[in-house]
């Protein structure tokens, strides 16, 4: 199959690094509970999942377990899934060449291997920018126990957010952007293919 060179050239577009902001969350799941980590904005009055923007130089899912425990109080952990996936899996396969010559491409989609890529995106306009900025939030899966008290958190944060462990049933609903709800349901599907009985 040939390339539209044209049409990629169309659709592609450039943002200058200083217009992006990269912020990292997690959907946190205590598995035995069947629960989900929510915030409460006292300020905003809304649920949301946990996230805020990266340091420089920090891994995004270092960033994302960071910014859970800052907005929350809640130490948690990388949770790895069967997530379904566009990163290149592993393999100590030599690549294959079709008859052409050319190398097959490998499969588009992984499902099956345990891995703790990001499970979801949100981008949207930065409504805290003094300048015009598009906001793009990874969210990666991770794991906490719900019985546990919670930590010191940031103070800042602690003041306007409070941490709500939610039944996974109720908690895409729960939530105010319709987002953050696609990305919850699509942690507990993965989940539940990777074995953990999460209900929602």
């Amino acid at each position: 199959m040939a390339l539209d060179l044209e049409e990629i050239d169309r659709s592609m577009s450039f943002h200058p690094s200083e217009s992006c902001v990269v912020s990292c969350g997690t959907v946190t799941m205590d598995p035995l509970a069947s629960k989900v980590l929510l915030i409460w904005n006292r300020h905003l009055e809304i649920h949301q999942l946990p996230k805020g923007r990266k340091n420089i130089g920090e891994d995004m899912l270092v960033a994302a377990l960071r910014e859970t425990e800052e907005e929350t109080g809640v130490k948690a952990n990388p949770l790895c899934l069967k997530i379904a996936t566009r990163a290149t899996p592993p393999t100590d396969e030599p690549p294959v060449k079709d008859e052409r010559g050319r190398y097959k491409p490998t499969r588009e989609v992984t499902e099956d291997q345990l891995s703790s890529e990001f499970i979801g995106c949100c981008r949207y306009p930065d409504p805290q920018s003094s300048t015009p900025a598009d906001k793009v939030v990874f969210y990666f899966a991770a794991v906490a126990d719900s019985t546990l008290p919670r930590g010191p958190g940031t103070p800042k944060d602690m003041e306007k957010l409070k941490e709500i462990w939610a039944p996974s049933c109720d908690a895409p609903r729960m939530l105010r952007f319709r987002a953050e709800s696609e990305i919850v349901r699509k942690a507990l599907e993965d989940a539940r293919r990777s074995g953990y009985p999460m209900r929602g």
